[in-house]
């Protein structure tokens, strides 16, 4: 199924040149090394091109975690999102990349390409505090993290969920002092057989 689609037309163009940006494999030189399968990053923490935006927690936006939602009037930055003040250690100035009001919630979207051969793919991330987190339209993981909870998002996305042209979206929810939200997506790339 072809994701782009719909996208706007301005977007469906911008959104295929960053997954193809996106498509170049970056194994780490130990799995490189090791000859079997590779874990590729395919978004990267602090990664730049999400779509985001802010809202009261009571406030719903119908949708907007399925592909074809319209976010081209959404401000566009880069993760991590929070706060530069808090108890945690990411809740600096070199963690935070765009700002996220506390007692918010932020609505966050980002495309991504997935090579046909991509297994196990792995969205994993930190949340302060809770999120909902959304493939393709799919709520995959719901996290209750509470304060400073590192790595609590990790979830591997079903295999059925899965296209060449993929939307990561997240809701996520902050309950005051501080607020962060930083994200990554990693797939295996089986070895090749000689």
């Amino acid at each position: 199924m072809n994701r782009l689609r719909h996208l706007p037309a301005g977007l469906a163009a911008g959104a295929l040149v960053a997954a193809m940006a996106l498509a170049v494999p970056a194994a780490t030189a130990a799995q490189a090394a090791s000859g079997r399968a590779n874990v590729v990053t395919a978004l990267d923490y602090n990664s730049t091109g999400w779509a985001y935006r802010q809202v009261p927690a009571t406030t719903q936006v119908a949708g907007f975690a399925e592909p074809g939602f319209d976010d081209s009037a959404w401000q566009r930055g880069q993760a991590g999102f929070g706060t530069t003040n808090g108890t945690c250690s990411w809740n600096n100035q070199t963690n935070v990349k765009t700002p996220w009001a506390v007692n918010t919630d932020i609505l966050v979207r980002h495309w991504l390409h997935l090579p046909r051969d991509a297994q196990a793919v792995r969205i994993q991330g930190t949340v302060d505090n809770d999120a909902q987190v959304y493939f393709n339209g799919h709520l995959v993981q719901s996290v209750k993290s509470g304060k400073c909870a590192a790595g609590t998002i990790d979830v591997v996305v079903p295999a059925t969920y899965l296209d060449c042209c993929n939307l990561l979206a997240v809701r996520g929810h902050d309950y005051g002092a501080a607020a962060y939200l930083n994200l990554r997506v990693t797939y295996v790339k089986p070895a090749q057989a000689f």
